[in-house]
């Protein structure tokens, strides 16, 4: 990474902001989607267009955005069917007026300087991607505000090669946000002018990310947290996530996350997502097997003949360099040896 420590934010006057279209998708979030309206009308950068996907709630979401209609101008508000947090995004950016597209979600709120802040950094960097630290909060918490100090002005911002970031991306390296979520950055509009979501319900961001970070050759990370993200909310999509989307989603887009990274002339890091793919469906497995109920252990049999498929490259996926050698032991005595695993393994 390259430091630009000359940076000091000191705003952008309004007739030098460009355009920002902050995109919100929301689906069932009555409780959160006025805090996160708000937390951008408040925002310090004024040139704004405030566009609303609400993607079919069932609750009073849909209302509560169209009360704001008449409360903000820069806000518009678009209803639709429920067709997944992918396609939502989808529309948004077709419908984007702005030269720089941010993606919010319902639930989460951001800083009143975050898309100001973000978009200085562009300019001062000439990168046309801005990605900045956040901050995890559970759902329980109040909003928490942190006011602008001399200190985070004069905060750390770096130039990151897109290798970089994508190798962050797959290895989950701790203290670098490149991960697969699009909410806490700021895109220019011709990065995502042939990007498309897949029309999935979970998982609709990973290989939308990779695309966007191998192509944009290098980004501007601001190593100070402007997005709160809420985790542990019960309600979420991200908590149905299970089970019965495991063949259906979370699969195919490991092996479509692989196969990308292969043709991008990154095997590395295709064989470390064969490595987290199959790690995490060894968890599944012992699910599954004490599954009482019959809602895990009907997936089974068609979890077990997926493992049995690393055999065919074993010692390149489990020689990745995040691998575990625990892990690696503990998946050859799972081919090896079933009912040594089983009883010493599953509990």
């Amino acid at each position: 990474m390259g430091d630009l420590s000359h940076y000091y934010f000191n705003g952008i006057p309004k007739e030098k902001q460009p355009l920002i279209t902050v995109a919100i998708t929301c689906y069932n979030v009555e409780r959160y989607i006025s805090r996160c309206i708000e937390s951008v009308m408040a925002q310090t950068y004024s040139n704004l267009d405030i566009l609303i996907i609400d993607d079919g709630s069932r609750d009073k979401t849909a209302t509560i955005c169209d009360y704001y209609l008449t409360q903000e101008k820069r806000l518009r508000v678009v209803h639709q069917s429920n067709l997944g947090p992918g396609t939502a995004r989808n529309h948004a950016i077709d419908m984007a007026k702005g030269e720089y597209i941010a993606f919010l979600d319902g639930d989460d709120y951001v800083e009143s300087y975050a898309y100001e802040y973000m978009m200085s950094a562009i300019l001062e960097s000439s990168c046309k991607l801005a990605i900045c630290d956040y901050y995890t909060n559970n759902d329980v918490e109040p909003a928490q505000i942190h006011p602008l100090t001399e200190d985070m002005r004069a905060g750390n911002i770096y130039y990151v090669k897109s290798d970089d970031m994508i190798t962050a991306c797959i290895e989950d390296k701790e203290g670098l946000p490149f991960k697969n979520m699009v909410w806490n950055r700021l895109y220019h509009k011709s990065l995502l002018k042939e990007k498309r979501f897949p029309a999935v319900m979970f998982f609709e961001d990973r290989l939308f990310s990779l695309e966007i970070m191998n192509d944009v050759g290098k980004a501007v990370f601001v190593d100070t947290p402007l997005y709160h993200y809420i985790i542990d909310r019960k309600d979420s999509l991200k908590a149905q996530e299970g089970f019965f989307c495991i063949f259906s989603e979370w699969i195919p887009t490991c092996k479509a996350v692989r196969n990308y990274l292969s043709r991008i002339e990154r095997d590395d890091l295709a064989y470390t997502e064969d490595y987290l793919m199959y790690t995490r469906l060894l968890d599944y497995y012992s699910e599954a097997k004490l599954d009482k109920m019959g809602d895990k252990s009907k997936y089974l049999e068609d979890i077990t003949a997926t493992l049995e498929k690393c055999r065919d490259d074993f010692d390149n996926i489990f020689g990745c360099r995040i691998a575990d050698p625990k892990v690696k032991k503990r998946m050859q005595k799972f081919l090896e040896h079933r009912f040594i695993y089983d009883h010493f393994y599953v509990k």
